[in-house]
């Protein structure tokens, strides 16, 4: 099994995330790398957790969803970042997300 690198996913979803932030990127950069690190870690729980036999399919599932909406949270506060943008950004990183958790464990899982 492959080990997901938190940071090197961390960055991969911050390119994914700021290509639908563009606009207001000096704005919410800070705070999209706050959030794409703990998305970037909630992946390495995931992975550990399907490995181990702890997580099934929905409680992972479940799992992103909360830590995804909580990060959407975070973005849309800003001021100058619209709901759809947020989301927009948030649903790109877990593209990303879902493809790297997927090729660690093996399957798809996500």
């Amino acid at each position: 099994m492959a080990k997901i690198d938190v940071e090197e996913l961390a960055k991969d979803m911050l390119r994914a995330a700021h290509g639908k932030l563009r606009t207001h990127w000096n704005d919410v950069r800070p705070f999209a790398e706050m959030e794409m690190k703990k998305l970037a870690e909630t992946a390495v729980q995931i992975q550990l957790g399907q490995a181990d036999g702890s997580l099934t399919k929905k409680k992972a599932k479940i799992l992103l969803a909360m830590q995804a909406n909580a990060s959407q949270a975070v973005l849309t506060a800003m001021e100058t970042v619209g709901m759809i943008a947020a989301q927009d950004a948030i649903n790109a990183a877990i593209d990303v997300l879902k493809a790297a958790v997927n090729q660690a464990v093996g399957i798809a899982f996500l």
